[in-house]
């Protein structure tokens, strides 16, 4: 009898793969940032908490870019509009030159990535390949780091408080970066108020902790007078166009309709419109997530997951490093396939192709987009969008459907 040829693994391939793409794209991304003298998002964030350290206010755009001429890195820099207790994320930056602080911050985002995968892991008892494919294939991952925003070291509280119902973690996500708050309606819906609530006194409590190095007066600017021009796409005056074609908004669909005064404010009838859809949305996670128990972690982690695509595409603006939050419901959505949660050849197909129109580099998509004739080009630019939809109905038919064993 000839012997018997031995069995592929492939859950073992598809993790070795996964690994040597991470590990690649990690280097180039690595090597993109100790080259980068300017730190280009991160320059924000530096500047910010060199000014509140020298006792000016972190929303003095003109003063944050007054540092960065002294310093003589970069002519200008980005408006500062994170909340105040984001600024004791950056406590640690404190005399540090502007590329050792942006390379340092590049590996801490490095590290809450694996904590984030961790996190999952331990959540959902999801499989190491499964994790690691998505990680490796969610391209905007690695433009974040780049950019040296700050989405990962976000997100990775976050899941943690989803995890393990508790609010303060989602509390601290959401005074470093406001769109974690969102998940909050997650708890709302299914009654959950002891974590609801702890994240509502861990928010105040967080805010009081932020006078230590925000004043009350510049705290209540911030709140009172630039959080709510958000929704008109006035974002403390920063200079980046709504109408940039890797803007995967909602309000950059309407504002493509409806043009505004400028490519930096939305007309009021996109703006409408924009806000009515955010609604239907998150309506509909809201009705679909009420039922789901306690003890259904693949359900929570779903409406979580549907939630964040929520949380990504209503804002005025959903840049490509934005979609590094899409760890939590590509992990989500791959478990339900994984465990036959969301099971059926169609259901595979529309989280296949919508995993891939959303995690497909941003310079293939751009390369793709020029070469292509006009209605064709704008199909591929809102293909991102597309395939959020496509994410998010995935997210949203594990949440609708009960685990085994229960109907």
């Amino acid at each position: 009898m000839p012997p018997r040829t031995p069995r592929i693994s492939w859950p073992n391939v598809l993790l070795v793969l996964g690994l040597i793409a991470i590990l690649g794209q990690a280097v180039r991304a690595g090597e993109a940032v100790w080259k980068n003298r300017s730190a280009r998002d991160f320059a924000t964030y530096h500047y910010a908490t060199q000014v509140v350290q020298a006792g000016g206010s972190p929303y003095d755009t003109k003063a944050l870019s007054r540092a960065a001429r002294r310093e003589n890195t970069r002519r200008s820099v980005h408006p500062f509009f994170y909340p105040p207790p984001f600024l004791g994320l950056m406590a640690w930056d404190r005399g540090l030159s502007l590329p050792t602080a942006y390379r340092l911050w590049f590996g801490a985002n490095a590290l809450a990535l694996l904590g984030t995968m961790w996190t999952i892991r331990r959540w959902l008892g999801t499989p190491w390949w499964i994790l690691v494919v998505v990680a490796a294939s969610l391209t905007p991952i690695y433009n974040a780091l780049i950019m040296g925003q700050a989405n990962q070291l976000v997100l990775w509280p976050a899941v943690v408080g989803l995890a393990s119902h508790r609010g303060l973690w989602v509390a601290l996500a959401a005074m470093w970066k406001m769109s974690p708050a969102l998940y909050l309606a997650g708890w709302v819906v299914r009654r959950q108020w002891r974590p609801t609530l702890e994240a509502v006194i861990g928010a105040m409590l967080l805010s009081a902790l932020a006078l230590v190095w925000v004043p009350l007066d510049v705290q209540k600017s911030f709140y009172f007078d630039i959080m709510p021009g958000f929704s008109s796409g006035e974002y403390h005056g920063l200079r980046v166009p709504i109408n940039l074609p890797a803007n995967h908004s909602i309000p950059d669909l309407f504002h493509q309709l409806w043009p505004g005064p400028d490519h930096h404010h939305l007309d009021p009838r996109a703006a409408r419109a924009a806000k009515a859809v955010s609604l239907l949305l998150l309506g509909v996670v809201a009705f679909l997530g009420r039922k789901v128990g306690v003890s259904d972690r693949v359900g929570q982690a779903n409406l979580a997951g549907a939630l964040t695509v929520v949380m990504v595409i209503t804002p005025v603006y959903a840049y490509e490093h934005h979609l590094a939050w899409l760890v939590l419901p590509g992990a989500a959505v791959a478990h339900a396939l994984w465990t036959g949660r969301l099971s059926g050849p169609g259901w595979t197909a529309l989280a296949l192709v919508s995993w891939a129109l959303t995690a497909l580099h941003l310079s293939w998509l751009r390369a793709l987009r020029e070469a292509a004739p006009g209605a064709l080009a704008w199909c591929l630019q809102e293909s991102k969008f597309v395939g959020l939809l496509g994410l998010f109905v995935a997210c949203c038919t594990v949440v609708a459907r009960p685990p085994a064993g229960k109907h």
